[in-house]
């Protein structure tokens, strides 16, 4: 006999960039701090965390070891979001599963075009 289950909300954690905690508003590289929520598909969203991050681009150089130990960082992370993201970063990130995205604006409009993002990405 088979149980009636309701399907359970999909949540996935994002980490977007920002100075203000209002906007994404500074690139992934320069970032000092990235403010981490958890989406739930058919719920919305709930803040989690402020994480600390050692910028790692100088003067559009990186250290590939900085590179890999800022990114590694996500790695609970589905999507990681800033308002530019360099091609090592991009590449280090989709490397460990994340994927990255460059959504200027608030972290309110971003967090509804991840929503978006991710609800197409599920009809595939």
């Amino acid at each position: 006999m088979a149980k009636n289950k309701e399907a359970s909300a999909v949540t996935y954690k994002a980490a977007f960039a920002s100075t203000d905690g209002e906007s994404v508003n500074i690139h992934y590289g320069r970032a000092e701090k990235f403010f981490v929520y958890a989406i739930k598909d058919d719920e919305g969203y709930d803040f989690l965390e402020e994480r600390k991050a050692k910028p790692v681009c100088m003067d559009g150089k990186h250290i590939i070891p900085e590179m890999e130990k800022s990114t590694k960082q996500f790695e609970d992370c589905h999507y990681v979001i800033a308002s530019r993201i360099g091609g090592g970063a991009a590449a280090s990130l989709t490397a460990r599963g994340i994927t990255p995205m460059e959504l200027p604006g608030t972290i309110d409009d971003a967090i509804l075009k991840v929503w978006e993002y991710n609800r197409i990405q599920g009809l595939f």
